[in-house]
């Protein structure tokens, strides 16, 4: 996170409050970012592999409790940008999905291969979180009030902690 995106979220911060959407979706983002960031520039194939085991569920229950919860809502719209919005996120979050897919399959994390496509990956993270903090949490300040984005949040925790359960269980 640049020193300018301190100062924006310092600067929102009496605006949202921890169970709203835009607050949780911020959480999420940063702990991503940082997985991301260190296993690509980790110089260790076991440290690669240790972070790509915490990053896969952390990327796998945002985007999926951000399409049910965001998306979907967005989609509920009557309003073909929101709706753009959203689909627009639904094929990011597949490309992120190929990509995540495409390093847990390589065994070979010490190779600068796996690192290019965990450098691409990050790459495609920090824009696309970029994005959503430039685009998606306004049209979430905008088309929400305060109970409906908090209500969001709630479903948001709620869908992730479902996800989790299921995850540990398989």
């Amino acid at each position: 996170m640049t020193l300018v995106d301190e100062i924006k979220l310092l600067l929102e911060a009496p605006t949202m409050n921890a169970r709203d959407i835009r607050t949780l979706l911020r959480n999420d983002h940063d702990e991503i970012l940082i997985l991301a960031r260190d296993m690509y520039e980790s110089e260790s194939g076991e440290e690669r592999r240790a972070l790509l085991r915490q990053l896969r569920p952390a990327l796998y229950l945002h985007a999926r409790a951000q399409e049910r919860d965001v998306y979907d809502a967005l989609l509920a719209q009557a309003n073909d940008d929101l709706r753009a919005l959203a689909y627009e996120g639904y094929v990011r979050h597949g490309m992120v999905d190929d990509l995540v897919e495409k390093l847990v399959k390589s065994r070979k994390t010490e190779t600068d291969e796996w690192k290019a496509y965990a450098k691409v990956l990050f790459d495609v993270l920090e824009s696309r979180i970029e994005e959503e903090r430039t685009q998606l949490l306004p049209v979430l300040e905008e088309t929400f009030d305060d109970d409906a984005r908090e209500a969001m949040g709630r479903r948001f925790n709620a869908t992730k902690a479902r996800l989790s359960m299921k995850l540990k269980a398989a």
